[in-house]
């Protein structure tokens, strides 16, 4: 390929990624035919939503083309080489002779495909508005600031509870996705949430970053560490005033030691998460691929309004499925 096939095929691939889908999947001039779409990366840096958190803690890459394609894990990083109450066999075992060859292992991967999907919101400004004193643009930077938290607010929900059978337009979410680790609690505990992560850690080597669950079960957590000894402190400061209570920030993981953040959650309905983010070789295990990053155009129009419309093009990918580890049955009162 010489310079200049080089440069139109890169000028398609950066079209191609700008291309806005409206009605369908298919590529096609007629449906999408958006360019030149404004990135909100910066809006997104100053808003700071503390309502999505799994947004703004998963990693996110550069997808390209209709769908996004990935190798999940499905099985154990070393196969048969865990001891799990007799004696490992030698068939995997890591040692070898002087001159020998090691044992190979090898891993079960399945392929996951996913279509990219369109999150979005549209802000109109009339015609009043318009003619109004203050300027167009300060209406439309303070009206796309609102969209953009509702759209985020939005992804946030699909990363959670979406489900591509209940609605053909959503990715499928955590809670769908995840299949080989599912237990059932009333209410946390501390030692529920170690007795959870046992098993996985045992197989697979989970070791959890994130425990997500609602506002009851993170209440639950605290009175169960509250009403186990503990002493809960009143802090004092320098005019008097007392401050009682406490809130649980970060579990202990009974197994080995590591510190999971706690995050309350009000989408999560009556599910927990224990979410493991990355492998130790830095592999991401859960995240975004975009299409396009959170940004806003202006489609057209035939009233006499200005719509600005914000929205991203996206899809959760679990590539290490056999790491997460989903609680049902909790208590949401």
């Amino acid at each position: 390929m010489n310079g200049l096939e080089q440069t139109i095929s890169q000028l398609q691939d950066i079209l191609a990624k700008a291309a806005v889908t409206n009605s369908t999947y298919t590529f096609s001039p007629v449906t999408r035919s958006i360019f030149n779409p404004e990135n909100l990366d910066p809006v997104i840096k100053l808003l700071v939503p503390t309502n999505t958190p799994l947004r703004n803690l998963l990693p996110r890459t550069q997808g390209y083309g209709q769908a996004a394609s990935w190798k999940r894990l499905t099985s154990q990083l070393n196969p048969n080489a865990v001891n799990t109450g007799g004696a490992i066999g030698t068939a995997t075992s890591a040692f070898f002779a002087d001159g020998g060859t090691p044992n190979n292992t090898s891993q079960t991967y399945d392929v996951e495909t996913a279509s990219y999907v369109n999150i979005g919101r549209d802000v109109e400004i009339g015609k009043q508005a318009l003619a109004s004193s203050r300027s167009y643009e300060d209406i439309r930077d303070e009206l796309v600031r609102i969209k953009t938290l509702e759209v985020m607010l939005g992804e946030e929900n699909g990363i959670i509870n979406g489900d591509s059978n209940e609605d053909s337009l959503s990715f499928d979410g955590i809670i769908k996705q995840l299949t080989t680790y599912s237990g059932s609690l009333s209410l946390l505990t501390a030692s529920g949430v170690g007795s959870q992560i046992q098993a996985p850690y045992w197989i697979n080597g989970a070791d959890p970053d994130l425990l997500v669950a609602n506002p009851r079960q993170i209440r639950a957590l605290a009175d169960d560490l509250q009403g186990s000894g503990s002493i809960q402190r009143i802090v004092v400061d320098n005019s008097g005033a007392a401050i009682g209570g406490a809130a649980v920030d970060k579990l202990v993981n009974p197994i080995n030691g590591h510190l999971i953040q706690v995050i309350p959650h009000r989408l999560i309905g009556n599910w927990a998460l224990l979410l493991d983010l990355a492998s130790d070789a830095g592999e991401n295990w859960l995240e975004m691929e975009d299409l396009e990053p959170m940004s806003v155009y202006e489609p057209p129009t035939t009233n006499h309004s200005v719509i600005s419309r914000v929205y991203e093009s996206t899809v959760l990918k679990v590539i290490g499925e056999p790491m997460q580890i989903k609680i049902g049955g909790l208590a949401v009162s």
